[in-house]
């Protein structure tokens, strides 16, 4: 058998315009392209603007501080989740959260909201200060998975406001609770797909005024597994769930 051709490196160009013959790498991009990769003039490269167009390329020319790419046809990137996505999750610690910005990426989120808790231990300043590095994970995650848009994530607000936004929006708030707190009203996911909010609490979880809270302002409280997982697991093991589960629904409706 044939082998499959490899893919081309995928870089990042936020400038890049559905009709522009070319465009410039931000340094960043540019950097890993010529120091890191060591590509040179006329080797091939995707280039995608975060918003959903995907385009071929060759290197025109390669430098640290702007490689121009003269951009080729369009292409398909990865499908986007049929519904919308937001990820609203309390503030982790150290590389944890970084893993949460990773997975939502992966997993089709459009937004992230990192929010403070009961139990957050984490200084919302330091937070506002690392999301040039969640830009950088979620650019990376998405290169990794071909995906041509990348997530909106929002400054950090207090989970107060985000039972209230969730409850004015016309979208499924589930709020993932450990099994103890989500008997009594355990939601599946939305189907036929539908634009849902699902909310991750921290390391400590959340308290019980925190779910009570919730659930009165309509979200429901939704459980995974009759075990506690991680904090930083929560979000690629609901998001693999709804995923399939919205998936299975198109695949019903088609056949």
């Amino acid at each position: 058998m044939t082998p499959s051709p490899a893919v081309p490196p995928r870089f990042f160009a936020p400038d890049l315009a559905p009709s522009s013959l070319e465009v410039t790498l931000p340094p960043t991009e540019s950097a890993h392209l010529s120091r890191v990769l060591r590509m040179r003039e006329d080797d091939l490269v995707e280039v995608f603007d975060g918003r959903g167009v995907l385009r071929s390329g060759r290197v025109r020319r390669s430098t640290p501080q702007g490689s121009v790419i003269l951009l080729g046809d369009a292409l398909a990137a990865s499908p986007e989740a049929p519904a919308s996505i937001v990820v609203a999750q309390a503030l982790l610690k150290g590389d944890a959260m970084d893993a949460v910005i990773r997975d939502a990426t992966v997993c089709g989120a459009t937004e992230v909201w990192p929010m403070t808790t009961a139990r957050t231990n984490v200084p919302a300043r330091a937070a506002d200060a690392a999301q040039q590095r969640w830009r950088r994970v979620a650019v990376a995650a998405a290169k990794q998975c071909g995906r041509a848009v990348l997530p909106r994530i929002a400054p950090v607000r207090p989970a107060s406001d985000v039972i209230a936004l969730a409850a004015r929006a016309d979208w499924v708030g589930l709020w993932l609770a450990e099994p103890a707190l989500a008997t009594d009203d355990g939601a599946d996911p939305p189907r036929p797909p539908r634009a849902v909010c699902v909310a991750v609490g921290p390391e400590g979880g959340w308290t019980a005024e925190e779910v009570a809270t919730a659930h009165a302002a309509g979200w429901h409280r939704w459980t995974l597994a009759p075990v506690t997982l991680r904090a930083e697991q929560m979000t690629l093991a609901a998001l693999s769930v709804l995923r399939y589960a919205w998936d299975d629904a198109v695949r019903r409706r088609i056949t």
